[in-house]
């Protein structure tokens, strides 16, 4: 028996000394994947020396004789920091996520192949000019040393089982067709989903669904477009014309539903500025995860007229370009468009669909075969059909097949035309770089040192040969193309308003001639555009701090007339049922918390929350026999891609509450809204008291690393601790759960020293790096922190050969 013990106990202690042997080891390959901070590092591509000066936050500033030797010590900075995030991005655009993560992103793959974006990206990089290559070039040179340069591999990789793989030249190309992907519709879905609507429900149906305007416009230059008027027949008495829904939809409540892919920006002229320049703010609201979308840094390197260029902003990892940022000169930032840049088109083909018809006669078919390598697996081998056009994405509910035309596709899709912005000295020179610059489309707002304030578009913008794209439409003939891109000359912009104000936030920012050009890809409600631009017209002068005000406020002013409605429609509207209802303790527990004078997004508020959730509620079932009878059409039709402009009929249908609109699921409208908040209340009341369900409850954040979704066991070592958070879609403070402002910026050219800068995770990768999470509080809390680094706490020399 001693013996037996004895035995035991050996093995026992064999298998500890084991286990803390290889804990010793994978602790120590994590370790050594620590980007280098301080010393002296020789790296090859460099022409003379390069310094990178780091404060505690890990900001560095990196000082270079040339902006191609910045290039080459940036790539190395990223790539220390942030490979993995680097790798992620050209594989999403590529289509190449499954050699990592295996089977289950194969779908995914195959979705994203039909763009051919590696060879696109291949066929970019070949045609760019002469110096734009040389700044890939020297950039790639730096990332592949950056990575080189690492003890060990990316502790990402360890967890996978993988090598990393080096840095190509088309791989930049690649990161930003990854933004195409996240910024514009990749499938075509909102003018698909339209064009169902159209070719479905009469006329007046689709005009009440696709409004022109609301009463939320908020365009910069005052233009106002009106909602159609109530239909005369519904959706319902078509009915009998279309399939029986064979499945019911999902009944759970998808609460996020309303994040929205965009950002707000504002800008006030040198005439009301305490510092006498421009003002600019900027929030780029996107998915957040662990790091964070972008990278602060600071440049500093003579240009090509031996002019000392100090630029300061963010960075994306994979591109050697600062994206948003000061120069001291201006000042820019940037929030997505929705303008019109891609088209979905009808083919006319032959009996046996082997041709489709074109202005020049039937055309074959072009096809391309792709192997998507799969780890743990065989590679999977998919043909992409293409036309002239573009890729076929599928087929409509007539059977029709669909091509897809996208800016993303041509070569004026990416260029780094941007890179000029750093030298440029005032608004007009910003908007000349701005049509000239590949990027997917954005609202720019620019300000400069002299006080003048600009919007306009930064990157290519399509030239229809007519007013085409809302919905599907056959190319088969001269009157529908795409005539190239427009010229500098003709790109939409405003300078220096008489109001001495700009705001953008997603929704349509002008009309007429300026809207032609643009299109409507989708755009936001204007709900925040209107509160931003009240804000701005609140105060006769602004400093910094005045305007990160207008980016943290948290007002509920979309809701304000939902909450009225509640009250007075659903709680307290005189009706028999409702008079039975009026001593009921529930009932009158909503009325109480209802009834509150400032209606806010606060972590505090179950008014909120009610109020947000009943309407969301109302939504979905005013709207759930439509939505089933498209699916039932074709199975690809997206609700959610619409779920903006459905604001505008869906207020028209309760405030005039049709009689003709109502189906069997409820005999009269009070029987929708009282549904609607009884499954408010239901779902906040689990297990608690209503007044315990606050918003900051229900907007905990979630921010993750991606590697935690395979591996949880390291969700509180890489994951940032869940906080409540104030702030939601339709108001200037955009936040929810892994959703938000990827930076918060204010400043004004000149006087860098008073911006403000927020940004959410850290500039880290790396869990055991020193400034992991640090600067994330400031952005939870919104405290102002400062725009330009601080005081050098870690210094690197980065020598050449």
């Amino acid at each position: 028996m001693k013996k037996i013990k004895k035995v035991l106990l050996s093995s026992l202690l064999v298998l500890l000394l084991i286990f803390s042997m290889f804990a010793t080891w994978i602790y120590s390959q994590v370790d050594s994947a620590l980007p280098v901070l301080t010393g002296k590092t020789t790296i090859m591509g460099l022409s003379s020396n390069a310094t990178v000066d780091r404060d505690i936050q890990g900001i560095p500033t990196i000082k270079a004789e040339s902006r191609f030797d910045l290039a080459v010590a940036t790539g190395f900075i990223h790539a220390q920091e942030r490979f993995f995030q680097m790798d992620l991005l050209r594989r999403n655009a590529a289509g190449e996520l499954a050699s990592l993560f295996g089977a289950m992103a194969i779908d995914y793959d195959k979705s994203i192949r039909l763009h051919r974006f590696r060879d696109r990206a291949i066929t970019i990089l070949n045609q760019l000019p002469k110096e734009q290559l040389a700044l890939i070039k020297a950039y790639t040179v730096g990332v592949n040393e950056g990575l080189r340069a690492l003890k060990a591999k990316p502790f990402e990789y360890l967890l996978l089982q993988q090598e990393p793989v080096g840095w190509r030249e088309e791989d930049s190309i690649l990161t930003v067709l990854s933004m195409y992907l996240d910024l514009q519709y990749k499938d075509g879905a909102r003018e698909r989903a339209l064009g169902l609507i159209q070719s479905t429900f009469d006329p007046g149906i689709y005009a009440f669904l696709n409004p022109k305007g609301s009463i939320w416009d908020a365009a910069i230059d005052n233009s106002q477009y009106s909602p159609a008027p109530l239909p005369e027949v519904s959706w319902f008495a078509q009915q009998a014309n279309l399939p029986s829904p064979s499945t019911s939809l999902n009944t759970n409540t998808d609460y996020s539903s309303e994040e929205f892919p965009g950002s707000n920006n504002w800008a006030v002229s040198g005439e009301i500025s305490s510092t006498g320049s421009a003002i600019v703010a900027n929030d780029m609201h996107l998915g957040i995860r662990v790091p964070n979308t972008w990278f602060r840094a600071s440049f500093e390197y003579p240009n090509t007229k031996a002019q000392a260029i100090k630029v300061t902003g963010l960075t994306l990892p994979g591109t050697p370009l600062m994206v948003t940022g000061s120069n001291g000169n201006i000042a820019w930032g940037f929030t997505n468009s929705y303008g019109d840049w891609n088209d979905v088109i009808i083919l006319e083909t032959n009996d046996d669909n082997s041709q489709y018809l074109t202005p020049d006669g039937y055309k074959h078919f072009t096809y391309h075969k792709q192997m998507i390598a799969v780890k743990g697996q065989p590679s999977a081998e998919i043909t992409i059909k293409e036309t002239i056009w573009g890729p076929v994405i599928g087929s409509n509910e007539k059977k029709q097949l669909l091509a897809f035309r996208w800016v993303a596709h041509d070569i004026q899709a990416v260029n780094l035309y941007a890179q000029q912005l750093e030298n440029a000295t005032n608004v007009d020179e910003a908007f000349i770089i701005a049509s000239k610059s590949g990027i997917p489309a954005q609202n720019m707002m620019v300000g400069d040192k002299s006080g003048d304030i600009g919007w306009t578009i930064a990157g290519p913008i399509p030239k229809k040969s007519s007013d085409f794209g809302e919905v599907p439409t056959s190319w088969a003939t001269e009157k529908n193309h795409w005539q190239g891109y427009l010229t500098t000359a003709q790109y939409p912009k405003i300078k220096q308003p008489q109001q001495h104000r700009l705001w953008t936030a997603n929704s349509r920012v002008v009309g007429g001639e300026m809207l032609a050009k643009i299109g409507n890809g989708g755009y936001a409600l204007g709900a925040r555009s209107q509160q931003i631009r009240d804000n701005l017209f609140a105060k006769e002068t602004f400093d910094e701090k005045a305007l990160l005000a207008i980016a943290l406020d948290d007002k509920a002013k979309f809701l304000e007339r939902w909450q009225q409605f509640i009250l007075e429609n659903v709680l307290n509207k005189k009706t028999e049922q409702q008079a039975s209802l009026v001593n009921d303790k529930d009932w009158q527990e909503i009325n109480k918390i209802l009834a509150v004078n400032d209606l806010r997004a606060t972590t505090d508020s179950v008014a909120y929350r009610f109020v947000r959730n009943f309407r969301i509620n109302l939504r979905d079932a005013v709207f759930d026999e439509l939505n089933k009878q498209l699916i039932q059409l074709d199975k690809g039709f997206k609700f959610h891609t619409i779920r903006h402009q459905i604001e505008t009929p869906l207020w028209q249908l309760i405030n005039e509450q049709p009689k003709h609109f109502l189906n069997g699921k409820h005999k009269t409208w009070q029987g929708y809204f009282q549904a609607a908040l009884a499954k408010t209340y239901q779902e906040m009341t689990i297990n608690q008291p209503l007044s315990a369900a606050t918003w900051g409850q229900q907007n905990t954040t979630d921010i993750r690393h991606p590697i935690t979704n395979g591996v949880p066991l390291l969700s509180s070592w890489l994951n940032m601790p869940a906080t409540a958070l104030p702030g939601d879609s339709y108001m200037p403070l955009v936040q929810g759960k892994a959703f938000g402002a990827s930076e918060r910026m204010v400043v004004s050219p000149g006087h860098e020293e008073s911006g403000i800068l927020h940004m959410p995770t850290s500039q880290a990768g790396h869990p055991l790096s020193p400034y992991y999470g640090l600067g994330h509080k400031d952005w939870e809390q919104g405290k102002p922190s400062a725009f330009l680094p601080g005081e050098t706490k870690y210094s690197l020399t980065l020598l050449s050969y």
